[in-house]
């Protein structure tokens, strides 16, 4: 019955729809409940909501206890009644996730990204592993909803295309995803920007109930936000998923990537980072990472944060010198949007120094607005925020308002 939630609808199957998403949002609920936010008769509610248990969408939670008399029914979405799958796709890795409606991660297969592989054949890597995900917990075509995709990296959403500013001759610009998976699977293909879906999926997984206005940002090799206002993503036409790591920090800062001077990403992101611990290096600084490497040269990412791990003193300066800035740039964001909440996630921003630098810097700087309630919070989906959020997107898409 969700596939008839998109297109034309008849007038039943609309009220069908708004109570389902109802529950989807405030389950366990009662029915009295329901006749409140919805507006309908509670006969009619009734009618419809035994509906929805017999088509298998929701059930009775058996949520709470009765003071007197009858137990009452406290009705939840059936997360088993279909699946999504959410991919995530950087120049990095790959990550392909099998979610339940509640958005749970039943199986789960990252890899890293193989530009030296020909992208139609990395896409059919991805459906393989979407293929055996299926077969393996027994599911039919017919209950997967949709495949979402979320990108980091640049977009075009009318040809369905990628592009990798790092890697410009490797053909993800001439490969439309949203075909090619279309293709193989007789299902929706959703495609958007990755801090976007990011944003998305930390809000529906945890937040949804409590605010309708969050930021999520995202530091790692590059730095991205996406933002959920007034409970909708905030999205745009013009590929600005970066423009988080464009906001000037210093004046006469370091010269960034884009070419401007003093921008966040040239401080806060881990390329940032790597060319501020190898600079140090050079000048003498004693660190762990000399009795590994010869040539500083040779240290990559992943270096630099294994040896956070082990309490390594010179990476540890860099990375909260890089949260400082950060912490900068996430004032200026706060005070321009006024979110309720603001998480913090991505490679570097997940690491425990690094936020709790950037926490301090904040309430260093907003001290004077004694009013101020906002939450910053670390990413709850640590490296599958982006998925998650891809296959969040496609439920989304089926009951949104059109």
């Amino acid at each position: 019955m969700l596939q008839e939630f998109v297109g034309l609808m008849s007038p039943k199957t609309k009220s069908l729809k708004a109570l389902y998403s109802l529950i989807r949002k405030h389950g366990p609920i009662r029915i009295n409940e329901l006749v409140e936010l919805s507006g309908f008769k509670h006969s009619t509610c009734s009618r419809l909501v035994e509906e929805l248990v017999q088509a298998g969408l929701i059930y009775d939670s058996g949520f709470g206890e009765p003071k007197v008399g009858r137990k009452p029914a406290f009705y939840v979405i059936k997360p088993d009644s279909h699946f999504l799958i959410g991919v995530e796709i950087s120049s990095l890795f790959i990550v392909v996730l099998l979610l339940d409606l509640n958005l749970q991660v039943l199986d789960e297969v990252n890899f890293k990204m193989d530009f030296g592989s020909s992208p139609q054949s990395t896409l059919n890597l991805i459906g393989d592993h979407i293929d055996s995900m299926l077969l393996q917990h027994q599911l039919k075509q017919n209950q997967l909803l949709g495949i979402g995709v979320g990108v980091i990296g640049s977009i075009h959403r009318d040809s369905g295309t990628v592009f990798f500013k790092d890697h410009l001759s490797m053909g993800w610009d001439q490969l439309n995803i949203i075909e090619a998976l279309e293709k193989r699977f007789p299902t929706v293909v959703l495609l958007d920007h990755g801090a976007n879906l990011a944003a998305l999926g930390e809000y529906r997984s945890k937040y949804w109930s409590e605010t309708e206005n969050l930021v999520y940002t995202s530091s790692g090799v590059g730095i991205r936000s996406g933002i959920i206002l007034q409970g909708q993503v905030v999205g745009s036409k013009l590929d600005m998923d970066e423009s988080f790591g464009h906001i000037t920090v210093d004046i006469h800062g370091r010269k960034c990537s884009c070419g401007a001077y003093g921008c966040l990403e040239a401080y806060s992101s881990l390329p940032a980072v790597k060319e501020e611990v190898i600079r140090q290096l050079k000048r003498g600084k004693p660190s762990s990472l000399q009795e590994t490497f010869l040539q500083t040269d040779d240290i990559q990412f992943h270096h630099i944060l294994d040896a956070l791990k082990h309490g390594d003193f010179l990476c540890s300066d860099v990375v909260r010198d890089a949260a400082f800035y950060y912490g900068i740039g996430l004032t200026n964001l706060i005070q321009l949007l006024r979110p309720d909440i603001v998480i913090i996630g991505g490679g570097l921003g997940g690491n425990v120094d690094f936020y709790e630098m950037a926490l301090a810097t904040v309430q260093e700087r907003t001290k004077q607005y004694k009013n101020l309630q906002v939450k910053i919070i670390r990413a709850s989906s640590g490296y599958n925020a982006v998925a998650v959020g891809a296959g969040c997107m496609v439920f989304d898409y089926f009951l949104e308002e059109k």
